[in-house]
């Protein structure tokens, strides 16, 4: 049986697609007009639902499942 996907806040969102475009915690930040450290804090977050473990692991899953487009 196929487990749902695991449900990212808009914000969490927001910085995957940033990161799927290539952008580093720096740009992230500067782009969202947040710090760096809050940054990694949603990209902690966006792994640990997904339960996996590198960014770029994350937005593969993420093209996959439909949750995001790249383009």
């Amino acid at each position: 049986p196929q487990l749902p996907v695991p449900r990212l806040t808009d914000r969490e969102m927001e910085v995957l697609r940033l990161v799927a475009k290539g952008m580093n915690n720096r740009e992230i930040a500067k782009q969202l007009f947040i710090s760096e450290n809050t940054v990694k804090n949603h990209v902690r977050n966006i792994l640990d639902k997904l339960q996996l473990h590198s960014r770029m692991e994350a937005v593969v899953y993420a093209v996959r499942e439909r949750m995001l487009e790249i383009t």
